[in-house]
Order: structure tokens, then sequence, then C-alpha cells
């Protein structure tokens, strides 16, 4: 069985205080089982400024996690704050590792760590945590195919890390007492643990009716959409004027009819090149056809309490994680703590949880090998 602990803190100038409220709330020696590892979410400045690194000397086992614009746990939630789960049994096993700089390629770095993750176990893994870099020569679904050919597609659910800089130099991995802008970390779980995966985006009517095609893109390099340069494209359709977007880049959802996939799939832009292309989330295969879409508060809010209800209704599960596409907060406007809040009350004391945004999500599309995909736009949850 899996027991699962949860810790928050506003203290973010002194580091003793601030691991001290987490220990005291985690009594990790009091609870710690065989085999535990933590996972983290928190404002950058407590990656930076050795709060973590400080926790992990304490608590003497892996810790895992990324930066992001708000998080949550059961103990409260906010912008400026700190979360941790700890995650232990006696009948499954934890391990984690860190790959080396992924900024010359994927593969080896990825493979690398994924078999130092895995040396320990005795018994095929049932599921991987991931913390994955925001690094904008990469699709997320490019991380996905890297660690899916590392482990024969055991199912990976993670996130990427996020903050809130329009260029993202403060979304860092972390790592035990590491942390990363150009780094992969994950937590391999075997035994007696058996994940269940739900996700969700826009409900259809926020999805508007024409079709436009992809035209020219390279990987996550988005080019041309209807033989128009996308800029033009974008003023074509009403998104902006004299070559500039008129909103963030992330409020404008791209949905995608990945032939033979069966489900659409969403995407945001994240950036542009010096070229004026558009850089994105995901891969952007040319004649692609896509729709836009548009956020409504409401349908936010309300996709993540029916995710949330939906998989709590697995009876015997003891951890909650959940995040959703930083894009969905731009729907909130002034009431940017609105999704995190209603995570917050809907959850409440019923399971361990920890909440947080994500800057693109990896979760599987069937609790199942081979089956793991990568999402933008969408809150997922995985519970066990």
């Amino acid at each position: 069985m899996i027991r699962s602990y949860t810790a928050f803190t506003r203290e973010i100038d002194d580091v003793e205080q601030a691991v001290a409220e987490v220990i005291s709330q985690l009594e990790p020696e009091k609870n710690c089982l065989r085999s535990t590892a933590a996972i983290v979410a928190c404002y950058h400045e407590f990656a930076t400024n050795g709060i973590v690194a400080e926790l992990y000397k304490k608590l003497g086992f892996p810790v895992i996690g990324t930066t992001s614009t708000a998080v949550a746990t059961n103990r409260g939630y906010g912008q400026l704050e700190f979360t941790v789960m700890m995650i232990t049994s006696d009948d499954a096993t934890f391990t984690a590792a860190c790959s080396e700089s992924l900024e010359g390629g994927l593969d080896g770095p990825i493979t690398k760590m994924y078999e130092s993750a895995l040396a320990p176990h005795g018994n095929p893994p049932e599921l991987i945590l991931s913390a994955a870099p925001l690094m904008l020569n990469y699709a997320g679904d490019d991380y996905v195919a890297a660690l899916d050919k590392a482990s024969g597609g055991v199912p990976n659910f993670g996130t990427l890390a996020i903050d809130n800089t329009s260029e993202y130099l403060d979304s860092y991995v972390i790592y035990n007492d590491r942390i990363a802008r150009d780094a992969y970390a994950v937590i391999i779980a075997s035994g007696n643990i058996k994940p269940k995966f739900l996700y969700a985006s826009f409900s259809p009517e926020y999805i508007f009716e024409q079709t436009s095609t992809i035209t020219k893109s390279d990987g996550n390099l988005l080019m041309e959409v209807d033989g128009l340069p996308i800029v033009k494209y974008m003023e074509k359709m009403g998104m902006a004027e004299d070559g500039r977007v008129r909103d963030v880049l992330h409020s404008i959802p791209f949905i995608l009819d990945y032939a033979g996939e069966g489900v659409p799939v969403s995407r945001v832009l994240l950036s542009w090149t010096g070229d004026g292309y558009g850089i994105c989330g995901g891969l952007m295969p040319e004649n692609t056809k896509f729709n836009l879409g548009t956020w409504d508060k409401d349908d936010v809010l309300g996709t993540t309490v029916h995710t949330i209800e939906s998989i709590l209704k697995n009876e015997g599960a003891n951890a909650l994680i959940l995040y959703s596409c930083l894009a969905r907060s731009y729907s909130l406007g002034a009431e940017i703590l609105s999704e995190t809040e209603k995570v917050n009350r809907t959850v409440s004391e019923r399971i361990p949880y920890i909440f947080s945004y994500a800057g693109g999500e990896l979760c599987p599309v069937r609790a199942a090998a081979n089956s793991n995909s990568f999402h933008n736009n969408t809150v997922i949850a995985c519970v066990f």
C-alpha cells in the first residue's frame, strides 16, 4: 500500500525555518516506510535560494519536481509558495535519477537516466513520474518519444517546468540538491502500485468550426497556415495587427486533428523565432488540419472539478497528483488563483494531493503501456 503526506510553506527568506516547517508536517521519522520519494512544486525562488537543497539533505531520500506559477496541497495554496508530496511504501519501490544536459540531444541522456533509476528494481516498473524542462528547441512529444524508447512504454505522467517570465528563464527542474533548465528528472515506481490516469481539455462548444491546415512546419516550429506566414494568418483571423499578436500567446489554443489518433490534440504557442515562426509546445506536422479554440473561465473550472471527482472514484487510492496547463490560467483573468482554490476545496481532506501549473502535460491516454502522450491546454490527474 502507498501512503502519502503533503507539506506547504510560505517561508521563502529563512532556509532553516522553511525546512523545519516542511519536516514538521511530513514527519518522515514517523511516517517513512521501506521506500520513499518526494515530488515538489514551487515558486522559482525556493529552487534557487537553497531551501530545496537543504530539505533534501534533511530528508535523505530522492526529491524531484519543477517550478510553477501557482501550487497547492491540502495544507494551502498560492503563487509564491512551496509544496511537497512524500510517497512511501513497504511493498512498492521508488528510485530516482536525473539526466545530463539535454542541449546536445535527448536519446542518450534520457536512456542513461532511465537505466540508472531502473537498476535497483527487481520487478518491471509500473509508473514513471516525470519532471521535464521547458526547452524551446524541443517539442514535448520529443520527451515522450525518448523516454518511451528507453522504457518500452512504461506509463509516464508528469509536467514541464514553467515560470511567470516571458522567456522562461526561471523554469527549473529540481533533483535533490540540483536545479537545471536543461535536465530531466524521474521517479520510477515498481511493485504494489496501480496508477490510474485522467485528462480533460475544452468542452466542444469552445472549439471554432473553421478548419485550417498547417502548410509549412519543422518539428514544433509553425511557419505557415493555409499558405500564409503564421503572423499573417493570425492577422487574418483577427488575433494580430501589424505583425504583433494581440493576446498572450498561451491563450490561443490550436486543436489539431492528428490522423488516426481519434482524439484531438491541443497545442499552444510559446514564443517566436527571429524569423517570425511560432514556437509551439508540441509537434505541428505539415498537412495537419486544426481548429482554433477559446477559453472560458467556467469551462476551465468545470472540467477541473469534473476530472477530480472522476479520478477520486478510484477506491483505496492514497495519493493524487494534478497538473493544469499554464494556458488555462489565462482564462481566469484577475482571479488567477480561482482554479487553484477550486482544486483545494474540491479535494479538501479526501486524499493527500499536490497541484501545480505546467508548461506542458505528460499523461497516458489509457492506463496501459505504449499510450503515453504529450498534451497542452489540459488538466491531468494521476491517482494511486
